[in-house]
Parts: structure tokens; C-alpha cells; sequence
């Protein structure tokens, strides 16, 4: 038989079994608001098929023609049945009634269950974040990251975060699809997200899945709500240092919705006031910090196939300083201000469209902006009779921060219930602006300006496929693959990195999963490794510079104890590449120039096992899990070319997370946490140069004493560990009486419970002995005591 007729038998045999299908598409949403449900269930009972809706709460399930029953399903929601007639494709708009949770029913966690549950993958649940211990009254998302295995904070109340090995740059967090450059406030100690506009939160740790690129180490995924399409809502929160509204509602009944969310401290008010209550006279000196976030959102159903929406973020973090003085009461004046200023700003719009009843499109238009700034003015009047009235002033700016324009799109096609593949590009236009120092000295007789503006400007594109596909009931594969350029200098990198995932299920309850991810980072961010200052400044690779680059394999076992009860074992191995580190002796000062030469260029490598048993229903629910890991660098200059532990390496982590739901109107959140020491350098002694009289004291920056200057001998990199850390927080939440649709919560939280004085960095300090010889001692430093909070929040 000719070649060619065996192909046209298959085609019009494969055009008979498609002509035999229908497939049924549509929306999720919330009956009470319009909100769409990302994550819905949807199932049809008699060919046992069925699909997840996705981000935007599109579903499209393709069953054979004719009867059928389909079940629709979220966590928190009465689930709907529906009888069809498939004689041809079908749009079907689906809207599902929240429950009133009673005592008996509580439910916290996933709604994935065993067969759904991904390698390297966890699902934030809202209720979690917003019910968690707050530090000085504020619930914070990335300190709930920092109790699933594999992520840990990188020092004591920060929220940065380190996954499987990995430094704070290495994770890729997205707001609405757009990277976040700084995610922290209040100096790192509080992230930038504000709760009450949070809709799903996703971590990935490995087996990413091929539309995410640009980072080694994780993706934080986060979408915020979209707004209530049929009444006005919201909440109002004030805590210890800062207040919160977020309101709600449709600009359109059931077309067009809007949400707004601020935050913002008013401790500076009260400093303000004190700050005018002490100074007199023009004389003294005064500082205040406040933050701001403010989200905003505009949802709009063209028909039901077509929507848009416009996306806004903007936050900021302000430290003021001023300081006046009088040398003499009648002639000499001096003033000093000084006001740091730094934040993000992102603005998205984005189009979604049903294209077929299996194809869903969604394409995108993004600024995105990271501003760090520093302005200094200094002024000087002398009224000196014999000289006349002089003055003089400086000002003096630095500049640094991160321009990004973006375009994308996005496609999911279903050929088949259980067979979802997605495709798409992104574009980004990159302008880096490490730094502009400006200047400027005025006098009575001259003015001088200096001013060294810098960009760099690069290009970024990226193409990618991956194809997520059920191929029976016990085997599952999502592959992809993703290619990116990254063009800088008249430099371009290419790569092209595969991704692949496999599960397959030995029983009911017994499920294995294995993964592997390459992955590439195109951007190095530089770090004043400051207790406080926001000084770090991101760059891109250079023609001296390579790419960062990651390759991780990963396996788990996934074990169903019970309904509610859930089991899993993961380990991974990841290799890394082209990782930077600062030479010996030498640090980042502020500025960029000549960055390449402080860094040394190296390997890295990061291994561990993961444990954790998730208990999702009942009065009490919560998680428990350990980490077992080991991270290490290797440079060939730095540590005699020997590995050495990375900064973040820590051998031993253990989290207890408890939520218990003691009535209707109490409940009570437990959070326990134990990891080993940190890593840090010390020197083994102090060499004092021959011609020195004195010793000047380590740590501070080596200083002339005399005409002498210590010389530190290192034994080797990170090679002392601080002492182990532990910490338990709570909160509790009382709940007022409902009325319609008002209530009000009431938090308190304690942090810190029992008090320990957990080691923040150790110091070297020098004091003379009785002899008269200087004698060093280590000191350690702790941040954090016991603090209590307090928060009110008022339901609308």
C-alpha cells in the first residue's frame, strides 16, 4: 500500500475520532461578585475526564458527543452539576455560591489533590496569609513562604527569601505577570504585597514549567483580584504602624469592576509632631521614614468571550533627614537635608479572548519601573559684618534603577481532555541605569556641576512551548521547551533550555514524580550587604560576564494518608554556573563602575531532601516540614579555589505551621520555626604592620591610626556558623457579630513568644586588656525581642 494512502487513511481516521468530540469551554466564577475562579475543578463523571480552569477562569474540556454529567468545583464554594447534550461545541458560563464554613467543616489548603499535586509546586491558600502572625501588625506574604521546605529567610525579620540554595536574586516574583525588582519595604523587613488585594499565590522550586524564564531559583506567582461586578465592598485595617483600605465594586453592573488597595505607615505623623514639639529655634536635628502601597485594577467583560483589564502598582519607601545648626548665635548658619527615596512602579494592560472552544489567548503591554534615589543639600550663610552676607551651597545626587517595556503573548489550546498545550513570546526592552551622580556647588562667586549620567540598554526575547498532557490515567508529562536571547553591548547570548516533568501514579495514594529544569539569568544584582540601606543595584551580564545558568534534577514521592491528610518526599540536585561572588577584600560601594573587576565568576552547587505532611480539614489543620540541604560555591581565586558554604547554607530547617478554629468567631494561628546557625567570615587573627604604633579594631573599615593599618588573616570563606535559631509567633483573631454583609476582626499577635535572643550578625570588638594589649572578642547582635501587635479590621 502507497505511503501516501496510509497517511490519508490516518488522517481521516484521526478526522472521524476529532468529528466524534465536542468540547464544552467556558468561564468560573463567584456567584456573588463575578470574580473569576482560577484553579475551578471541572469533571465529567461518566468518561471520568476532566481540567482545571485556568489563571483567568477559562476551562476547556473536550469529551466525546452526546450525555453527559460535569461536575464544577472550588475549595469554599457549593459545587454544581449540570446534564449536557454535546451535539456540537458548547460555551458554558458557570458561577458557584460560597459556603458559610461551619465548625465542623473547616478547610484550609489546596484543592489539588494526589493526582494533581505538581513536583517543586505549593498553592498559597488566602486564608493562610491573611490569618497568619503578624509582625508589628502586619500578616506578610513572604514570611509564609519561608515555612514551605526549600525556602528560607536570608536573616533574622527579613523578607527576602532563599530557595533550595539559591541567593535573593535568583527568584523571579511576579505581580499580575510583571517581575517585582524590590519585593521588600521598611529596609527588607516587610514585603511589598498587600494581602487584602491578593487573589493566588503559587511558588515554583523546580520543574518550572517552560513560560517562566529569567531566574535560577524559583517563581513566585501572584494575581490580584479583579473586583466585585455586582456591589460595593470592602475593609479597612488599622494596626500599630500602619493603615489599610481596599474597596471594591462595579463601574458597570455585571461588565466593568474596579479594586483599589493602600497601605500606609502614619508613625511619621506622630514623629513629625514630635520632631516640632522639640526643635526650637531652627536648631536640632530630625529624621522620619514612612511607605506606601497602592493597588489598582479595571476589569472589563467586552462580551463573553472578550476581556480587558488595566493593572497598577506603585510603592514607595521614604527616609527624611535634616539637620540645622548655629556656629554663632548671630553670624554663621548651616543646614543639612538629606531624603532617600525608592520603590517600584508597574502599569499592565492586558487582553484575554476565547479564540475557539479550545484555544484561549491572552497578550500584554507592560512599563515597569525600580527607582533608587539619594538627594543631598547642604547650605552655609555667614552674615559676618566685615565680609558682608556669604553663602554657599551643595547638592548632591545619586540615581540608580531599572526601566523595562514589555510586550507578550500567550496561547492554550486543548486537543483533548487532558492535553493542555501553551505557547508564546515576550519581548522586553531592558534600561539599566546603575547610576547618575550629579553634583552641583554654588557660591557667591562660582558654580561648579558634575554630572555622569550612565545607561545601558539591551534587549531581551524569549519563545517558548510546553505541552501538559494526562497520557493515561497513572501517567502524566509536561514537557517544554523555551529559547531566549538576551542582546547587550553588541553581545548576544542565546539559549535554549528543555523542561520535562513526569508523574505516575502506583496506587490511589501513592504517586512518584521526577523533573528536570535548565534554566538562565540574564540580569546580576549587586549588593551592599548593608544592615539597613537599599543600596543594591541590578546590572546586566557583559561581554566579561556570562549568564547565569541552573540545571535541576528533582524527584518526590506524593502519598494520600487520608482525605484530608497529605504525605510528601521530595530531593533535589541543582548545579549552577557562572555564579558571582566578591573577591577577597574587596565589597560594593554604591556604584557600578568597574563591577566586573570586583567579582569573580564561579560554580555552584545545591543539594537537599524535603519533607512534608500537610493536614487540610478539620478544627485543626497546618503543615509540618523539614530540609535536609547543603549549598557551596567554588571560585578560582576566591578560597584558594576550594568549595566552600555559601552564604545561605543551612544544613537543618524545621517548620510547624497550626491553624485551629476554636468557634465561630474565635480562631488562633501557631507558627514554630528552627534552622541551623548562619553563615558568616572571621577573621582567625589581626597582623599589625611594622610601623604601626596602635591596633585599630575589626570590623570597622581599616583606618590610619598613627600610620598603621591592620591586616586580617581569613581562614577560609563563611567558615564560622552562628548559633542555631528558633522562634514561635502567634496570632489570634476574634470575630464581631455579622450584619448582612459587615464584620469586623479584631488581631492580636505576638511575636518572638518566648523571648530568645536569636543571633542577627556577630561582631569583632577591640578593648585594651590589663596589660595594655588590645584584646578581640566576638559580640553578638540580636534584632528582634518578644514584640506584641495589634490590629482592627472593619468589613464592608
Amino acid at each position: 500500500m502507497p505511503k501516501i494512502t496510509v497517511i490519508a487513511l490516518l488522517i481521516c481516521f484521526s478526522l472521524s475520532l476529532c468529528a466524534q468530540n465536542r468540547t464544552i469551554s467556558g468561564y468560573v466564577r463567584d456567584a456573588e461578585t463575578k470574580e473569576t475562579l482560577a484553579g475551578s475543578n471541572v469533571y465529567e463523571e461518566q468518561s471520568k475526564k476532566g481540567c482545571f480552569s485556568n489563571a483567568y477562569g477559562f476551562y476547556s474540556l473536550t469529551l466525546p458527543g452526546g450525555k453527559g454529567t460535569v461536575r464544577y468545583s472550588f475549595l469554599g464554594y457549593e459545587s454544581q452539576t449540570l446534564n449536557i447534550d454535546l451535539t456540537k461545541d458548547t460555551t458554558v458560563q458557570v458561577h458557584l455560591m460560597p459556603v458559610s464554613t461551619e465548625l465542623s467543616e473547616v478547610v484550609v489548603g489546596s484543592a489539588a489533590g494526589l493526582k494533581d499535586m505538581r513536583l517543586g509546586t505549593v498553592e498559597i491558600p488566602l486564608s493562610q496569609i491573611k490569618n497568619a502572625p503578624a509582625l508589628l501588625g502586619e500578616t506578610d506574604l513572604m514570611k509564609l513562604l519561608q515555612l514551605i521546605p526549600g525556602v528560607q529567610n536570608t536573616s533574622e525579620g527579613k523578607s527576602d527569601i532563599s530557595v533550595r540554595g539559591g541567593s535573593p536574586d535568583q527568584n523571579l516574583i511576579l505581580l499580575d505577570g510583571v517581575p517585582i525588582y524590590n519585593p521588600s519595604h521598611v529596609f527588607g523587613f516587610l514585603s511589598v504585597f498587600n494581602t487584602d488585594a491578593l487573589k493566588k499565590v503559587t511558588l515554583y522550586k523546580s520543574s518550572f514549567p517552560a513560560r517562566f524564564g529569567g531566574r535560577l531559583s524559583s517563581v513566585v506567582d501572584i494575581t490580584t483580584r479583579d473586583g466585585n461586578k455586582e456591589r460595593f465592598s470592602g475593609s479597612a485595617t488599622v494596626g500599630l504602624p500602619t493603615f489599610k483600605l481596599n474597596i471594591e465594586g462595579p463601574i458597570v453592573k455585571d461588565r466593568t469592576s474596579f479594586t483599589f488597595s493602600a497601605r500606609r505607615t502614619y508613625m511619621d505623623l506622630l514623629v513629625d509632631a514630635a520632631n516640632k514639639w522639640f526643635i526650637e529655634d531652627n536648631s536640632g536635628s530630625s529624621a522620619n521614614f514612612f511607605f506606601h502601597d497602592l493597588n489598582a485594577k479595571i476589569h472589563h467583560k467586552i462580551d463573553d468571550k472578550t476581556y480587558v483589564y488595566l493593572s497598577a502598582y506603585n510603592g514607595n519607601d521614604k527616609l527624611n533627614q535634616e539637620t540645622a545648626g548655629i556656629e554663632d548665635k548671630e553670624t554663621a548658619r548651616n543646614a543639612s537635608t538629606e531624603k532617600w527615596d525608592w520603590g517600584n512602579t508597574v502599569v499592565s494592560g492586558n487582553l484575554s479572548r476565547i479564540l475557539t472552544p479550545g484555544l484561549f489567548f491572552k497578550g500584554s503591554i507592560i512599563y515597569n519601573r525600580y527607582n533608587f534615589q539619594i538627594n543631598t543639600d547642604d547650605s552655609y550663610e555667614n552674615s559676618d559684618d566685615s565680609l558682608g552676607v556669604q553663602q554657599a551651597s551643595r547638592n548632591f545626587l545619586f540615581s540608580s534603577g531599572i526601566r523595562d517595556y514589555s510586550a507578550s503573548g500567550d496561547f492554550e489550546y486543548s486537543p483533548a481532555s487532558g492535553h493542555a498545550v501553551k505557547f508564546g513570546a515576550a519581548f522586553t526592552f531592558h534600561d539599566f541605569n546603575p547610576e547618575v551622580i550629579s553634583l552641583t556647588s554654588k557660591s557667591d562667586t562660582v558654580t561648579v556641576t558634575d554630572n555622569t549620567p550612565q545607561h545601558v540598554y539591551s534587549n531581551e526575547f524569549a519563545l517558548y512551548a510546553e505541552d501538559d498532557w494526562d497520557i493515561s490515567r497513572k501517567i502524566r508529562l509536561n514537557a517544554g521547551l523555551r529559547f531566549s536571547l538576551f542582546n547587550v553591548d553588541n553581545k548576544t547570548y542565546t539559549a535554549i533550555d528543555p523542561r520535562l516533568s513526569l508523574r505516575y501514579l502506583l496506587t490511589d495514594r501513592l504517586a512518584l514524580q521526577a523533573g528536570y529544569s535548565l534554566m538562565q539569568q540574564y540580569v546580576h544584582l549587586l549588593s551592599s550587604n548593608s544592615v539597613i540601606l537599599q543600596t543594591d543595584l541590578w546590572v546586566p551580564v557583559t561581554g566579561k560576564i556570562k549568564p547565569m545558568q541552573s540545571g535541576q534534577y528533582s524527584a518526590g514521592v506524593f502519598y494520600e494518608l487520608s482525605k484530608s491528610v497529605f504525605l510528601s518526599l521530595e530531593a533535589y540536585c541543582k548545579d549552577m554556573r557562572n555564579v558571582i561572588e566578591y573577591k577577597d577584600g574587596i565589597s560594593y560601594t554604591g556604584v557600578s563602575a568597574g563591577w566586573e573587576n570586583k567579582v569573580e565568576a564561579g560554580t555552584g552547587r545545591a543539594c537537599g531532601l524535603e519533607f512534608s505532611a500537610e493536614k487540610r480539614e478539620g478544627r485543626i489543620t497546618g503543615t509540618l516540614s523539614y530540609t535536609l540541604s547543603k549549598s557551596e560555591r567554588k571560585f578560582d581565586n576566591i578560597n584558594f579555589g576550594e568549595w566552600f558554604p555559601a552564604k545561605y547554607d543551612r544544613r537543618h530547617t524545621l517548620n510547624l505551621l497550626l491553624n485551629c478554629k476554636l468557634s465561630n468567631r474565635f480562631d488562633c494561628t501557631a507558627t514554630w520555626t528552627y534552622h541551623s546557625g548562619d553563615r558568616i567570615t572571621l577573621p582567625m587573627m589581626t597582623h599589625v604592620h611594622p610601623y604601626v604604633p596602635d591596633r585599630t579594631g575589626f570590623p570597622y573599615e581599616p583606618e590610619w591610626d598613627g600610620g598603621g593599618l591592620d591586616l586580617l588573616e581569613l581562614d577560609h570563606r563563611n567558615n564560622y556558623q552562628m548559633d542555631d535559631y528558633h522562634r514561635l509567633d502567634l496570632g489570634i483573631n476574634y470575630t464581631f457579630k455579622k450584619k448582612k454583609n459587615r464584620c469586623s476582626v479584631l488581631n492580636l499577635s505576638v511575636y518572638n513568644v518566648y523571648n530568645l535572643m536569636n543571633p542577627y550578625k556577630i561582631i569583632m570588638e577591640s578593648d585594651l586588656d590589663e596589660n595594655g594589649d588590645y584584646v578581640h572578642k566576638l559580640k553578638q547582635i540580636t534584632l528582634f525581642p518578644v514584640i506584641p501587635s495589634v490590629s482592627y479590621t472593619y468589613h464592608f
